[in-house]
């Protein structure tokens, strides 16, 4: 057993030190081009009390930045048109615009591989535009996010285009430019990317 857990160790040791040689797809001054789109349920607490749950879709173009070998700075537009029907109510309608910065880790190998996977963290901020029963709602608050957080694999189908996807969570406050309304979402965001270097 002891032997084994030396073998397993000197592996591990190993393995973590020649990550540090392999860095070509993800080797400072790397331009990432893309975009994402997801959908996620959603549920909704005001003043801690479940205020209702429901789905939502969003598009994020975004372009990241390797500002050293394997870590990526990437400023992400977010962009969602939305709506909802309570149940008994009245449809309402509404669009949100506005923008995360996140940081992701790459854990690339030393052995040459296409599948590279991630983490990131991140926060953001949102305006909002809606209707509620036909009538313009004004004084909406921004919405803030912390944190936009998860895991995700790239996977690249070609020397410069990859297809990604995320498992994300974030918290919002003022959900919606409510005062008081906080959102928690769980979900999934998959899109493609171009390397530009």
């Amino acid at each position: 057993m002891k032997k084994v857990a030396v073998i397993i160790l000197a592996i591990f040791v190993v393995a973590a030190f020649s990550t540090a040689f392999a860095q070509e797809k993800t080797a400072k001054g790397q331009i990432e081009l893309g975009g994402r789109v997801s959908f996620y349920m959603t549920s909704q607490s005001f003043d801690g009390e479940k205020a209702g749950s429901g789905s939502e879709f969003m598009v994020y173009p975004s372009v990241g930045f390797f500002v050293i070998p394997k870590l990526e700075l990437e400023p992400t537009l977010l962009i969602n048109s939305w709506s909802w029907k309570p149940e008994g109510g009245e449809t309402s309608s509404g669009s949100n615009f506005g923008g995360l910065l996140n940081v992701a880790y790459h854990f690339e190998r030393a052995t040459p591989s296409d599948l590279i996977p991630f983490v990131f963290l991140g926060v953001g901020m949102v305006s909002h535009s809606a209707k509620y029963n036909g009538e313009t709602v004004e004084d909406l608050k921004t919405t803030m996010i912390l944190p936009d957080a998860g895991v995700g694999i790239k996977y690249f189908l070609t020397e410069k285009g990859v297809i990604r996807a995320e498992l994300f969570y974030q918290r919002l406050d003022k959900a919606e430019g409510v005062d008081k309304l906080t959102e928690t979402n769980i979900g999934l965001r998959a899109g493609f990317s171009i390397f530009l270097k």
